[in-house]
């Protein structure tokens, strides 16, 4: 990035956020997700965030089944 100033031209050195995204993954800790749970005995809850990635793709498929069921039930229902 070059910064105009006065006739005069200004070398400025940029961190581009691309760089900065991937150094954010070569840090060896994981990483922890805090999470709300309004009806759990601990309402607030950190959690890994591969386990919450795994635990919210199995709520997902759950969704995903029963969404299927009822749509089924809907269009038995509506041929009758």
């Amino acid at each position: 990035m070059r910064v105009v100033n006065k006739n005069e031209t200004v070398k400025v050195e940029e961190n581009t956020v691309a760089e900065s995204f991937m150094d954010s993954f070569v840090s060896s800790e994981p990483i922890a997700h805090t999470s709300y749970h309004e009806l759990s005995d601990k309402p607030v809850q950190e959690v890994d965030a591969i386990a919450q990635l795994h635990s919210n793709l199995e709520m997902l498929y759950d969704i995903q089944t029963r969404f299927s069921f009822v749509m089924r039930e809907v269009r038995y229902l509506l041929k009758a």
